[in-house]
């Protein structure tokens, strides 16, 4: 990655020097370039410092606090793959080393640098929602529940769609205009929340349907498990023209 060092290697358990940068705030802001999508050159300058910001913002300052500041710091790459893409290894133990640099005066002394990075790696996989993310699904709950059922996405290929489907679908819409690249998680224990009565499960068949007539797109199909699991990640697949009629919906509701 553009300007990080080569990175350490594990035998001999040395870090990397980063110069101090200045601390992130509790959520992450990230600038993405709307031409370049955060890719290319942009993505590389963005990432090298706020990859850095993130490890020093949720770096350990007392005792026995790695497992939750190493788990928000996870939440936040999550937020970081969310806007760019996904990050690669290099990235994600770059990032660590940093962070494990900066922990270690407070770290297990008994724990050794490989038994944390183990841990960080590990427990990547298991991040379900990013930071930001179960604000956001609040908000869009809220703005879909006070929708009228007039207003809401109308299905080309089923334009008398239950008004549970359009309701979801409404959902979507509203998690894709506040995405900076229009991708979005969702579970389906959240979806189920926009129309009274829904199962969990009803609610994952709905995103299906829609995504078979072409509503959304399904980017990562998640990790379901019986008590929950990863999010999907999803796309709002309908026309802008639809989109923007929703901008004055909004309004007229709220007033």
């Amino acid at each position: 990655m553009a300007g990080f060092p080569p990175t350490c290697s594990l035998e001999s358990r040395e870090c990397h020097k980063f110069p101090a940068s200045p601390r992130s705030p509790e959520s992450p802001v990230f600038h993405v370039d709307p031409v370049s999508n955060g890719q290319g050159p942009e993505k590389d300058l963005l990432a090298e410092k706020d990859l850095k910001g993130l490890a020093e913002s949720n770096a350990c300052t007392a005792r026995n606090t790695a497992r939750p500041q190493r788990f928000q710091l996870l939440r936040d790459l999550k937020a970081v793959e969310l806007r760019w893409g996904a990050l690669d290894t290099t990235e994600l133990i770059l990032t660590f080393d940093e962070w494990y640099r900066l922990s270690k005066p407070f770290l297990d002394s008994q724990k050794t640098y490989d038994d944390y990075l183990a841990a960080f790696l590990a427990e990547f996989g298991k991040v379900r929602v990013p930071t930001g993310e179960g604000q956001t699904i609040k908000e869009a709950l809220a703005c879909v529940s006070r929708l009228l059922s007039s207003k809401l996405p109308v299905i080309p290929d089923l334009p008398d769609a239950p008004e549970s489907w359009r309701r979801i679908a409404a959902l979507h819409r509203d998690l894709s205009r506040r995405s900076p690249n229009g991708i979005y998680f969702l579970t389906c224990r959240d979806a189920a929340k926009a129309f009274p009565g829904l199962s969990h499960q009803t609610a994952y068949n709905i995103n299906l349907a829609l995504a078979q007539l072409g509503v959304v797109q399904i980017v990562h199909k998640g990790d379901p498990r019986p008590n929950g699991g990863k999010a999907a990640q999803f796309q709002y697949l309908l026309p802008e023209t639809e989109n923007a009629a929703h901008d004055s919906e909004e309004q007229e509701v709220e007033i």
